[in-house]
């Protein structure tokens, strides 16, 4: 498959404010930014991620689905890269993509779960030299249903990224090379003051809130699941004015302080009673910028209110922290940041990977409808982040939320948490429902 429409002319942007940067070069390569660089830094397995559509009866057979994904590079530029470039000069080049290395037939034996295959699944090894993605018809667990999986290494997108590519993929949407437009006028003064406000939140002490480590761990690394139906989100929404994120972050604390009631009650020191610090991920890309292409994701620092006992001054505490003009004014910064030059870029990532704290990541990102794809229900194994005990995937659909829980394997009674992050939205709804005079933020 030739690449030869991918190549374009060379266009340098240039940003008032602080750096200049070639978006892409002549020759078609994309350059790092600060999370690419920091991703490369600790490139391993643990990287991988997987989303997947659960469809009823047997399996496509390969060349079916090599056959519609015939014009995958034309509809999705960013399958057509791979890492390119030695040492401190790294980029995303364009190559040619044989179907032959992406597309995976995986039979397993019957009666296992799909959770055990797709943990297998995800974990395969990549061929040298290719585009690390690929989709896998995983089949043979049950017979009355198969996995159509799109799996990919986090060193080339991240989670949100992966999620936008998994619905073009499978719906036969384009995604094309659309790079960000040039900012008008300078860094906002609001966007620098709200970064100096929130920089000392990454240095924050952690808190106390795991249970004791289970005795008999496994190597495996946990995964749980809570699907929670989206209208009581939405109606909790409608009561308060809260999003639908703020309303994740407060159902979460909830959950949290219920898994551990002895971290969170009782006499606490100033630590505990501050809250859990977490980060929020946060989706650096401007609005038009679609070609899902790289790490473009920057982490929010937040508590999470765990020493709160009120379900309603909990959303309430959340919305203060993550006010969407904030937000908003943080992620310009940290784009700015994100587009360091080359050494500079290098350094701002070494400063990442040392000053990460091992604190929980929350993810929340837009998910497809299954039955746009003729599917009914749709699956995830977010990457197992290196320095982090655990990790919250929310994945939010047109009728269901879903709620991915990653944790390390020593982490004790961690399979009671999609019970408890049900019934904490449910108490939520139920104290807005009594009391009505609380709803306002």
């Amino acid at each position: 498959m030739e690449h030869g429409s991918m190549r374009t002319a060379q266009v340098i942007v240039k940003r008032p404010g602080m750096f200049t940067r070639t978006r892409r070069t002549a020759e078609g390569t994309v350059p790092f930014s600060v999370g690419d660089k920091s991703v490369h830094l600790r490139d391993s397995r643990d990287w991988n991620a997987l989303v997947a559509l659960r469809k009823r009866g047997g399996p496509p057979t390969a060349e079916d689905v090599r056959t519609q994904l015939a014009d995958v590079t034309d509809r999705i530029p960013a399958l057509g890269h791979r890492v390119g470039g030695r040492r401190w000069n790294r980029y995303f080049e364009p190559c040619d993509v044989d179907l032959r290395h992406h597309v995976e037939e995986l039979r397993f034996p019957a009666g296992r779960t799909r959770e055990q295959c797709m943990k297998e699944a995800v974990e395969r090894p990549w061929p040298p030299g290719r585009p690390p993605w690929s989709v896998q018809i995983i089949s043979g667990y049950r017979a009355d249903e198969h996995l159509l999986a799109y799996r990919v290494s986090h060193v080339l997108q991240d989670g949100i990224a992966i999620a936008t590519t998994g619905r073009a993929l499978f719906c036969g949407e384009r995604l094309p090379f659309v790079p960000a437009q040039p900012s008008k006028g300078k860094l906002p003064g609001r966007a620098l003051r709200v970064g100096l406000r929130l920089t000392p939140r990454f240095f924050l002490p952690g808190a106390r809130w795991l249970p004791a480590d289970e005795p008999d761990a496994s190597e495996e690394w946990q995964r749980h699941t809570a699907v929670l139906d989206r209208s009581d989100f939405d109606e909790i929404g409608r009561r308060t004015g809260a999003g639908t994120a703020q309303i994740c972050l407060a159902v979460l604390s909830g959950a949290l302080r219920a898994w551990t009631p002895g971290h969170w009650t009782g006499a606490l020191d100033r630590r505990q009673r501050r809250g859990l610090p977490a980060y929020l991920a946060v989706n650096l890309r401007a609005p038009r910028e679609t070609h899902c292409l790289g790490n473009r994701v920057g982490g929010l620092p937040l508590t999470l209110p765990c020493a709160e006992p009120s379900p309603v001054r909990r959303l309430r505490q959340v919305a203060e922290q993550a006010d969407y003009r904030d937000v908003n004014d943080f992620r310009k910064l940290l784009a700015t940041l994100y587009r360091a030059p080359n050494l500079l870029g290098w350094l701002l990532a070494h400063v990442v990977l040392v000053g990460e704290r091992p604190r929980p990541i929350v993810t929340i990102i837009p998910a497809a409808d299954p039955a746009e794809a003729g599917a009914d229900e749709l699956l995830a194994v977010p990457a197992r982040l290196p320095k982090q005990t655990a990790g919250f995937l929310v994945t939010v659909g047109p009728t269901e939320i879903t709620v991915h829980c990653v944790l390390r394997p020593f982490v004790g009674d961690a399979g009671r948490l999609p019970g408890l992050i049900a019934v904490s939205l449910a108490e939520l709804r139920t104290a807005l429902i009594n009391r009505p005079e609380e709803s306002a933020l």
